[in-house]
């Protein structure tokens, strides 16, 4: 155990009574406290206008044991109770320059309880419009330094809209944190599978000299999910696929499975690599394609189109989808494509990387590495079919997480918070990251091709079929067997 959850901490949530700290935060915070990972004093306090203390237990409660697909496993009574000893609801108006007086004064009525005085974190889960008001109050009431430990503050993805919003935040932030108390959070960087992309091609001799220009002909990056923008809408019609999941998730999947080895396993190195790989990726604007779901069906049942959707504008232009051509400036990936989609109410909900090596029927020979769901690492190769005939199929090599680690699961909301409590930034973006990624965005939202329809429960729009098979390439079907053994 690390000491840091041994030092007594409180953690303030902004945004405490929103869907992502029903949907992850909480979740997280249930199981880092069943694997027995928080210290013996310390403090969670949610803040929001909606609860009484009591009525806030029921909500939190409720985020362990409703329908949260973040959150399938068990529920143990004995782990909330003990949790429940330490949480506390701050009721009032985050807009109010008093609130965070009354905040300050809070914190400190917890230590004269008979809380330790200790660190303070600070997550901030509401949205951009509200952080001039939030951190500027922060650091007018003095809540950004402790008087008994260090002070950290968490604020989630996207930074901004593009680089000059994402600057303008950075310099609001950084005039209460430092850069080292900053902690920029894109929750795919804690997903153990991207984690061990790094140490699958970098530790492994067998395949990282085939990972090259030699040997493959394409790669196809797929993040699709079978469900639309569900209570988000606010936010994500004034923001779009491309910027909600392009310009940070897709980016950095791309950036761990083709960034050269870091110089050494430093935080320092690692954001470089990331960083030159970020800046390296060229792309015409000419290949990217935006769509819109429309009425269709879905395993659940016929689902509406995204203009009927609650809070979206009925005449709306905004993108749950998008298909991207990118090329890599490099030495070793120079002249191999990598095609892109994503998209909301698609066929699966589904996540992976695939390395397509050259061969005679391309798609013969296939490494996959699957983010979501049944996470783990395939292998597709040819071999020869039983009897006297020589007929060859292809098949597959796999290893799966939760056959080789079934106890060990975590959450990427889980483990980022532990890293956040351990002062870890390896797998947290950097403002000068940020910056590399809206710097390939930005062109491209700013040369925004006509809008494109595609069915609920597709595969997208006949576009970004034709942007692929222009090259004489397919989209690869998924592989449904994909460590359900």
């Amino acid at each position: 155990m690390t000491k840091s959850f041994q030092e007594p901490f409180v953690l303030v949530i902004f945004g405490g009574s929103g869907d992502n700290s029903y949907n992850r935060i909480y979740p997280a915070l249930y199981d880092i406290a069943e694997k027995g990972h928080l210290p013996k004093d310390y403090a969670i306090v949610a803040t929001g206008r909606k609860y009484t203390q009591e009525e806030f237990y029921g909500f939190f409660q409720h985020s362990l044991t409703s329908d949260n697909r973040h959150h399938k496993h068990s529920f143990q009574d004995k782990t909330f109770k003990e949790l429940e000893r330490h949480i506390h609801f701050y009721k009032g108006d985050n807009t109010d320059s008093s609130f965070y007086t009354g905040l300050d004064k809070y914190l400190d009525d917890l230590v004269k309880k008979g809380l330790p005085c200790g660190n303070r974190l600070f997550y901030v889960g509401l949205p951009h419009s509200l952080y001039s008001t939030v951190f500027t109050n922060i650091k007018k009431s003095g809540l950004h330094k402790s008087p008994c430990g260090w002070t950290r503050v968490i604020v989630e993805k996207p930074i901004g809209s593009d680089r000059k919003s994402a600057r303008a935040l950075d310099k609001l932030i950084g005039s209460s944190f430092s850069e080292e108390q900053i902690f920029r959070l894109d929750h795919y960087l804690g997903k153990e599978t991207l984690e061990n992309v790094l140490n699958f091609r970098f530790e492994n001799n067998i395949f990282e000299p085939l990972f090259n220009k030699k040997y493959l002909d394409h790669i196809q990056i797929t993040a699709a999910e079978n469900f639309g923008v569900l209570k988000r809408g606010k936010f994500y019609d004034a923001t779009g696929a491309l910027k909600d999941v392009g310009q940070n998730h897709i980016l950095q999947m791309l950036a761990l499975a083709t960034m050269e080895k870091p110089e050494d396993d430093s935080e320092k190195a690692i954001h470089k690599a990331r960083i030159k790989l970020i800046k390296s990726l060229k792309v015409n604007p000419k290949d990217l394609v935006l769509g819109q779901y429309k009425e269709g069906e879905l395993k659940g049942g016929k689902a509406v189109s995204y203009r009927d959707e609650i809070f979206i504008d009925k005449t709306s232009k905004t993108d749950t989808f998008f298909a991207l051509k990118v090329t890599i400036d490099s030495a070793r990936f120079r002249g191999v494509p990598v095609y892109i989609r994503s998209g909301k109410n698609m066929e699966q909900w589904i996540t992976e990387i695939n390395y397509v090596f050259k061969s005679k029927n391309l798609g013969d020979n296939v490494v996959t590495v699957r983010v979501q769901p049944n996470e783990g690492i395939a292998v597709k190769l040819l071999t020869k079919k039983p009897g006297h005939v020589v007929e060859l199929a292809p098949t597959y090599m796999q290893f799966c997480y939760k056959h080789h680690f079934p106890h060990h699961s975590f959450d990427a909301y889980e483990k980022l918070l532990q890293d956040v409590f351990a002062g870890k930034h390896k797998f947290f973006n950097t403002s000068k990251e940020v910056e590399a990624l809206w710097g390939f965005i930005d062109p491209l939202s700013n040369n925004r091709p006509k809008l494109t329809y595609y069915k609920s429960g597709s595969w997208g729009p006949k576009e970004a079929f034709t942007l692929i098979e222009r090259d004489f390439r397919k989209w690869l079907e998924p592989y449904h067997a994909f460590c359900q053994i």
